[in-house]
Parts: structure tokens; sequence; C-alpha cells
């Protein structure tokens, strides 16, 4: 399935197109014909003639030749300075399309080489409703194309069906940003670098080619006293080929957002190949400037439309993660949403947060993804691996640490499946939702490969219960996420299998209010899995601290049936089964019993439901 783009330009923007397409000078028209540096009729030549030109003006290319037609400049470029906007259509050049479906249908002969230029980008706009279009651009010293703050701001710039990075084939690497010196630079930079300056905003990048680089694909930065908001990025290729689906990824990130930048808008890319992560976010500590309310959506992102696996290094999306020695955390209110997030070197998705505050990573709502196939985690709260469930969700972090749902069963009788769990958020469970997932491939604790299925909302006291008759048979897994009312969202549930009928059901779990270390439990419970042939059941048991835990099996009239723990458990995740026998070794008939842990001063009982076996059927 391939996404589907929309391309918003600015009203000037489309009034320049339309008078290109009436032949219809808007103020001055600016023609190259040559690939010289300098003189008349050169690129050089076109940009100060457009400098000084009042009203918005227009650079076309009639240069002799089939091409590729190389532009190779001794010294930086002039910046773009009109405050009436131009365009410098790459397009017009005969022999140039972007096809019907760009980017992977572009065909592009104008190339700007810089390298030979110096330091510096290579186009530099510096004012507001500027149009780049159809161009190859490579090999300069700093940014591919730059985007600066200016006092009054800059807005409504549009880089648009260009290849930044590589060559007009799109497959050979050309990389910008050949000399970083300390600095950070893109193939795409929108950024502010002084107080003074006004935001950046309203600008696009859609539909091109970014790959090769050797700083990130696209950069977008603030600076104190300016911000950068509501820039769009979208139906981009970024760390691949012009085919989509070979990697050519960009050092860094594949889109990089840094310091006090909100509201900008993530869509519709296929993102994959980069060196870092695939999407980076991340606010600035020292002066609490947040990454905020900022949108990732329907991007392919480690993967190819097609679903082949490109792979971004690191994780596919990052919130807040520390990088290159920052310190991490300040990004929040983002929204992650129906994107396929697949085949990256750590996790899909990580949440981080900075030490200095508990709310500096929270409100990041993660919903209705498509997240498989990754080295790690499907979700990561804090990158640091599966973050334990804990009584009444009292922790905070990243996301506030939202305690995953547990899934108790999943019982499939001919094509109904039913789902069945619950959450444990104390009182706010009452207000938040559940998110259930398909398992792509065999169950790991440690991928939660994620397909999205819907939505349920919890009952009065965290119950819930799904059912759908299509898209899941007996044999699959399932898992699930927990969304509160401010869009903190969990990592995922360990997974579950779909059974012809469970033999063991869980009623419900009782935890003594009054035996606690420190209002904390030390150990839970945290699931339970049936297995409906055999009769055996497996307890996952998530131990805080080390300590001496007793597990033992009791009938209704509370006479011990089985013996599973008495000893000192470690730290960490621990799994228990009981294959419904006693301390004889002989089956126990079918009946109700109890599963009660003692850890640590912690009691906790849960009620089983057994019934009789296929075996013994």
């Amino acid at each position: 399935m391939k996404a589907t783009t929309t391309i918003r330009l600015t009203p000037l923007c489309v009034l320049i197109l339309l008078c290109l397409s009436t032949a219809t000078s808007p103020a001055g028209q600016f023609v190259v014909r040559s690939t010289a540096d300098a003189g008349a009729h050169s690129l050089r030549w076109a940009i100060l003639q457009a400098n000084a030109s009042a009203g918005p003006d227009v650079i076309s290319f009639e240069i002799p030749g089939s091409g590729p037609l190389t532009i190779v400049p001794s010294s930086p470029l002039p910046a773009i300075t009109d405050p009436a906007g131009v365009v410098i259509d790459g397009l017009s050049q005969e022999g140039c399309s972007a096809g019907a479906r760009p980017p992977a249908t572009l065909s592009l002969r104008i190339v700007l080489d810089g390298v030979h230029a110096g330091r510096g980008p290579g186009l530099w706009l510096q004012s507001s409703n500027n149009l780049i279009q159809g161009l190859v651009i490579t090999r300069f010293a700093e940014d591919g194309v730059r985007i600066q703050g200016m006092e009054g701001g800059t807005r409504g710039n549009t880089v648009r069906n260009c290849i930044i990075g590589l060559d007009p084939t799109g497959i050979e690497v050309r990389p910008n940003c050949m000399d970083e010196n300390g600095q950070r630079f893109a193939g795409v930079r929108m950024f502010i670098d002084q107080a003074s300056a006004g935001d950046v905003f309203e600008n696009a990048v859609l539909t091109c080619v970014i790959s090769g680089n050797n700083g990130d694909g696209v950069l977008i930065a603030d600076c104190p006293g300016a911000a950068v908001h509501t820039n769009s990025v979208s139906g981009n290729f970024i760390g691949c080929t012009l085919s989509g689906d070979v990697p050519r990824g960009n050092a860094r990130d594949g889109i990089h957002m840094s310091g006090g930048c909100s509201d900008n808008i993530i869509s519709a890319n296929v993102i994959g190949g980069n060196r870092s992560d695939g999407v980076h976010l991340i606010g600035d500590a020292t002066r609490k400037a947040f990454a905020k309310g900022n949108s990732i959506s329907r991007n392919y992102i480690g993967i190819t439309h097609e679903h082949h696996p490109l792979g971004n290094a690191v994780n596919g999306v990052n919130l807040g993660g520390r990088e290159n020695g920052s310190v991490g955390g300040f990004a929040a209110q983002n929204i992650v949403t129906s994107n396929i997030i697949a085949a990256n070197g750590r996790s899909g998705i990580v949440v981080c947060e900075h030490a200095s505050t508990t709310n500096n990573a929270d409100r990041n709502r993660l919903t209705q993804n498509s997240v498989f196939g990754n080295s790690r985690l499907g979700i990561d709260l804090g990158d640091d691996g599966v973050t334990l469930n804990d009584l009444a969700d009292r922790d905070v972090g990243p996301n506030q640490s939202r305690n995953a749902p547990v899934l108790l069963s999943a019982d499939i009788n001919e094509k109904l499946v039913m789902l069945r769990g619950n959450i444990d958020l104390g009182s706010l469970r009452r207000e938040a939702k559940v998110e259930l997932y398909k398992m792509n491939g065999a169950p790991a604790a440690q991928t939660h490969d994620a397909l999205y299925l819907g939505t349920v909302s919890p009952d009065a006291d965290g119950n819930w219960m799904y059912s759908t008759n299509g898209g899941l048979f007996e044999g699959d897994s399932v898992t699930a996420l927990v969304i509160d009312a401010d869009g903190n969202t969990s990592e995922f549930a360990r997974p579950r299998t779909v059974l012809a009928g469970d033999v063991y059901e869980e009623v419900h779990t009782e935890i003594a209010e009054e035996n606690r270390i420190n209002g904390d439990p030390s150990a839970v419970i945290a699931s339970t899995l049936q297995d409906r042939k055999s009769g055996v059941v497996t307890f996952t048991i998530d131990v805080e601290e080390d300590c001496w835990t007793i597990m033992e099996i009791f009938t209704e009239q509370d006479e011990l049936v089985h013996t599973l723990v008495n000893r000192w458990l470690g730290a960490g995740r621990h799994v228990v089964t009981w294959d419904g026998s006693n301390w004889k070794g002989k089956p126990v008939p079918p009946g109700s019993y109890s599963c009660r842990l003692e850890a640590g001063g912690v009691r906790q009982t849960k009620v089983l439901a057994r019934r009789a076996t296929e075996e013994s059927q």
C-alpha cells in the first residue's frame, strides 16, 4: 500500500506556478543558459538579478545539451534574500520531469555540485515564499538547502522534487555536509541561530530524495528567543535510493528536531537506512525548551512501501533520547500514529526523560502504529528494557511509566475471538483506552511485533473485553498497550496466544493494601498463560527487589495443593509453571484453585478455575 501525500504550497507559490503555466511574467524572469559559475545567464547571475528585482521572480533553465548539466560554483552561491520570493525551477530544463509518482519518478538534469564551493550551503534561503524544485544538490561543505530564520520570520518556503545527496540517477552517493567542523548540518536544514532572528514556520519539504548526506537528512532546530514550528516534511525518501528500496543512509538521523520545535508535521515519508535514528525529537534541558506537539504519522520507518527492510541503525522513533553527549528529555505532547516501524537496529519507539523533572517527556501519544521486526522492544519507556508494572501505577518516568495492560485470555470459538484483560492505572483507569495488536510472527517478550487491531474502553474496575470475527486465528499471538486520558502510552503487554478455550481462567486478584514495603510492592504476578491441551499454567512474576518468595496453590477449602516457589528470587522477571498436579505429583480434579504469592511483605492471590483438559477427555 502506498501512502498518499497532500502537498500544500503557500498562496504565493501557487500564484507563481500559475504564472509559469500561463507564460505571464510575475515580475522578473531570469533564464540560466550556461553551466558557468559566473557571467550573464549563469545561476549566480540569476540569483543576484532576482534579489535586486522587486516582486516575485522566476529562475528557469535552458542550458544546451542532454545532461546531466552540472554547475560547479567556485565559491558559495549568493543567499536568496528577495522578500517577495524566488522560484528556482529545475523542472523547466528540457527533458526534466517529476513524473507521476515523485519522488520515485523524478528525472532531473540540473546538478549543483559544491565540491569547489568552499564553506557554505548549496542554496541559502534568507527570505520567505521561495520555491526550489527539480534540482540535484550534491557535495556542498555544509547544508544542501538551508532555510534560516531572519528578522520578521522566515515562512512559506518550499523545497520539492529535488535529489539531495545522491547523483541524478538517485543511486550513487554524493554527500552534502562534507565539512561539519563541530557543527550539525543536513540535506535540508531549517534553523535559527540567534535570539534576534524571527521564527521559522510554515515551510515545507515535499517529495524529495534526501539521502547519503554526512549529517542528518532533515534538521529542524531553534534558538533562544525564536521557534521553529508548523513546518512539514512529507512524501520524501530519506535515507534510500530513488527507487525507495535500497539503503543510502544519512550519517546521522533521518529527521532530527531539537530545542523548542513545535507543531511540525512529519508524514508519509520513507525513512530508512540512516546511521542513527529514523526520527529523533529532543528538547533543550538547559533552557527548558520543549519539542512538543509534533506529529509523526503515516511514515514507513525502517521499511519500504512494499515492506522490504531498510532499517535505521538505532531506533525507529526516538522521543527525548540522549545523543552525542546531550542530556535528552523535554519531548512532550507529541503524537506518533499510523506509522509502520520495522527492522530498526534497536527499538521501534523509545521515550526518554531528563532526570531534572518527572514530567518533561509525558503525554506522548503512541497510537495505531504497526511495529515489528525491530531488534529490541516495540515501545521502550526509558530506553532501558521492559518496564515492570507496579501496583496502582504510582511510579513516574517518561509517559509517567504507565503500566501495560495484562491479557488474561485469548479464546477462539469457530471464527469469533474474545480477548479479555485488565489494567492497573489507579484512579486513571476510568478514562484510559486499551489498544489491541496482533503479533507479526512468533511471540517473544523482547520484540513485541505488533499490528494494530482495535481499541476498547475498560470498565470502572479496569477490566476490558474485545471481540473480533476476523484477522485472528488459533495459534496467533496478541498484545496490547494502554493510553491514558492525557495521551501517556505504555509499553506493549506480554503477548498471549489465541487458543480454543483456556484451561485456567483468572477470576480476580487481591493484594493486601497494608502489606507493602514503603508503599510499593516488591513482587507481583504480572500475567498467566494457560495451555488448554496439557493443563500447564505459566505465571510471570515481576520482582522489584531481591526477596524471599513463597508461591503456593490452594483448594477452595484452603488446603495446600502444591508449593511452587520457596526461595530467594533476584530482582527481575521470573517464570513459574504448575502442571496441575499436587505435592504428590498426581493431577488435581477440575475446580477452583487459588495461587498465593508472598514476597517481601506483599501478599497476592489469583483465583483460577480449572476445567478438564483435552488430554483427559
